[in-house]
């Protein structure tokens, strides 16, 4: 009996051992953290993040937005078909169309370069000149009678007075837009110059020849004596007399207007002397 007894202890022991055993090693295994099955050496991409708010639209400064052309690109007209663009582009130079009075309908382009052809030499034309004439004569004061009983005029303040307002206009003229328009017109112009059958075609040459000569008119000090030998008067002092009739010119529009168109004839010359050459 007491064996048996020894025998039962030693089994129930060892039935208590096994089931501790077994209780610890299940409650270490939970413990640890499960271990992930192994992968590829190859690394995943990770997803791309998705915002999933509405993107905010940026704030612009206001900017105008380019403007489809009105009209299409302006074509230079024929010779003969160039009248009235060529006006009305001289009259555009002027404040409020203020030289559509003194610029001749016909003929604009020819007229122009038969005007500066005949300048480019210091003299002026007789006739169809590309602007209407001044209005009324010219206006003297009586000053003395010479021994040989000639009368001795001299030009009046309301004679330079005539010319203030082609002057003015004249000074007023946009010189950036008239050389635009210069630019733009030139094949014409040249053409129109080659047609005077002249051995020199730079027109171009002939403008600043033009200009220079009316710079070169000489600047008179005191009062302007004519006399009258016919129906036309004459400078009294000879040596005025033989001057050419551009030089003259600027002397019988007065001393003030004569400075005011050499200051825009300078100006002028300064801008067309920027121009790109071929």
């Amino acid at each position: 009996m007491g064996g048996s007894i020894r025998e039962w202890l030693v089994a129930l022991l060892v039935v208590a051992a096994v089931v501790f055993g077994i209780y610890w090693f299940a409650v270490r295994d939970a413990a640890k953290p499960e271990v992930p099955p192994p992968v590829s050496e190859k690394p995943v991409e990770a997803a791309p993040k998705v915002d999933l708010e509405e993107p905010e639209e940026p704030v612009l400064p206001p900017v105008p937005e380019p403007a489809e052309p009105v009209e299409p690109p302006r074509t230079l007209p024929a010779l003969n078909d160039s009248d009235k663009e060529a006006r009305d582009d001289i009259i555009s130079l002027s404040a409020d169309g203020a030289l559509a009075k003194w610029i001749v309908p016909d003929e604009v382009v020819r007229k122009w370069v038969a005007l500066v052809n005949t300048a480019s030499k210091g003299e002026l034309m007789p006739k169809n000149r590309p602007f209407t004439n001044l209005e009324g004569p010219i206006t003297v004061k009586d000053l003395e009678t010479r021994s040989d009983g000639a009368k001795v005029y001299i030009l009046s303040q309301e004679n330079y007075q005539r010319y203030d307002q082609a002057v003015r206009l004249f000074a007023m003229v946009d010189s950036d837009q008239a050389v635009k328009l210069y630019q733009f017109w030139y094949p014409r112009l040249k053409q129109a110059y080659g047609e005077l059958g002249l051995k020199n075609k730079n027109f171009h040459a002939a403008v600043m020849a033009a200009i220079d000569q009316a710079l070169a008119a000489p600047e008179i000090d005191g009062p302007i004596k004519l006399v009258r030998p016919t129906v036309y008067y004459k400078f009294a002092d000879e040596k005025l007399e033989k001057m050419p009739g551009l030089h003259k010119l600027m002397i019988r529009i007065g001393p003030d207007n004569a400075a005011r168109v050499k200051e825009k004839l300078k100006e002028l010359k300064a801008k067309l002397q920027q121009l790109p050459t071929n």
